[in-house]
């Protein structure tokens, strides 16, 4: 009785179990007829998931020396190192000026009754947002501080009030070039003490000083642009008589083709970008730069100096690019800047010296690709002053202003006159500099 209950029960299992198995033979056997059709049916996919995984191997072995590479595609770092390399550019601008002077009626027009001392501040006020603006601005000083007890005087030897080097500090001046026919006015003393007073206001003084230098070139590091800065004249009025070659050589730097090529190459060993030269040259009062002036503008571009800044003829002279003789290099020369401030007018010298009244602040674009390492000179361009002299009663002592011309052309404040003069400053300028 067990034994049928046994069989009776297994074979109703069997019965069970037979559908079910063939059941899940049909379901394999569907599947893997899609699963064939679909890989015939759709190479598409499977292309492209091969080529997946060959990006994936490609990437890796273009990283394999990085260990830590994400394999990623680099086309887009690529495309970024174009955009940062591009923008690595460092501008900076300089910006000059010619003859910054003290006669006797400036000096006398910058005294404060009040309070027994003297301003020259107000000098400068209409042209310090000019300098100001600029990353580093250089003047020309052609006076000296020796002091109130050597005696204040202007020209033929200049002495002035300590305040002026307050006025060209407040202008916004950088740097002072003090190499010049007036440096030894007040002999070796007035030379030292112009030298400390310029440096105690902050500003680096370029052509004379205290003692025997160790080199003769300034390097400022403007925003990781480095200029070179150097200044020569070629006379000083003999006051230089009393002295020993040598004892002048320690004191002042004067233009002859070997100081000049000494300094130079003691410059260049401080891997400058820029060479900023001032050369205090020429006969005064002449529009065209004389042959000594163009014989040492090619010598020095030459040289391999990049800006080359006149002064002395107190009268503006032209700019112009110059190449050197192995065609190598490009200098911009300005042979004179005129007179930033003087009394030297047609009211004092007469009207053939209308153009004494003419200065300009000159303006240079420098450009540095801190990738490739070059340094150009990227614009050059010019802003046109003129020194109004006036007082209320029209006698002395006289107020005198530098005016950037194309500010105050047609101002209303203004005599006419005066506007008439500024007009007239204006197409001189333009007309001596020719830089069209």
């Amino acid at each position: 009785m067990k034994r049928t209950e046994q069989n009776k029960n297994s074979s109703i299992l069997f019965k069970i179990l037979v559908p079910i198995l063939l059941l899940i033979v049909v379901i394999g056997a569907a599947y893997g007829t899609f699963t064939f059709l679909n890989d015939d049916g759709e190479p598409g996919e499977e292309v492209a998931v091969d080529g997946e995984s060959e990006n994936s191997e490609n990437d890796g072995g273009t990283n394999g020396d990085d260990p830590e590479s994400d394999g990623s595609d680099d086309s887009g770092s690529e495309a970024d190192g174009e955009a940062a390399s591009e923008s690595e550019t460092t501008e900076i601008t300089i910006s000059t000026v010619g003859d910054i002077m003290a006669h006797d009626e400036q000096y006398w027009g910058a005294y404060v009754e009040e309070t027994d001392s003297y301003d020259f501040k107000p000098v400068f006020e209409h042209v310090k947002p000019y300098l100001e603006e600029a990353d580093l601005a250089i003047g020309n000083f052609e006076t000296t501080v020796a002091g109130e007890d050597r005696g204040y005087t202007g020209y033929p030897l200049f002495n002035t009030p300590d305040a002026i080097v307050e006025g060209v500090e407040y202008a916004g001046f950088d740097s002072i070039v003090t190499s010049n026919n007036h440096s030894l006015d007040m002999g070796a003393q007035g030379i030292e003490r112009t030298v400390q007073k310029l440096e105690e206001a902050d500003m680096d003084v370029v052509g004379t000083y205290e003692e025997a230098p160790e080199e003769r070139h300034v390097i400022k590091d403007v925003n990781g642009i480095k200029v070179a800065l150097l200044a020569f004249t070629e006379s000083m009025n003999g006051m230089d008589d009393p002295y020993t070659d040598e004892e002048v050589h320690n004191m002042i730097d004067v233009i002859s083709e070997e100081n000049l090529t000494a300094a130079i190459d003691a410059a260049k060993a401080d891997d400058p970008d820029i060479i900023l030269t001032y050369m205090h040259w020429g006969p005064e009062h002449v529009e065209e730069p004389g042959d000594s002036q163009k014989h040492y503008a090619q010598f020095l571009a030459d040289q391999g100096v990049d800006l080359i800044i006149g002064s002395h003829p107190h009268v503006l002279q032209r700019g112009e690019t110059i190449e050197s003789s192995d065609g190598e290099h490009e200098a911009f020369v300005a042979y004179s800047l005129g007179n930033f401030v003087s009394n030297q007018r047609l009211e004092t010298i007469g009207e053939d010296f209308q153009p004494n009244e003419d200065g300009v602040i000159m303006h240079f674009d420098i450009e540095k690709d801190t990738a490739s390492d070059e340094t150009t000179v990227a614009d050059i361009s010019y802003t046109p002053t003129w020194v109004y002299r006036h007082s209320e009663t029209g006698e002395r002592p006289f107020d005198y202003e530098i005016l950037p011309v194309e500010d105050f052309q047609g101002d209303e404040n203004l005599p006419d006159s005066i506007l008439e003069r500024l007009d007239r400053s204006l197409e001189r300028t333009n007309s001596r500099l020719n830089l069209e």
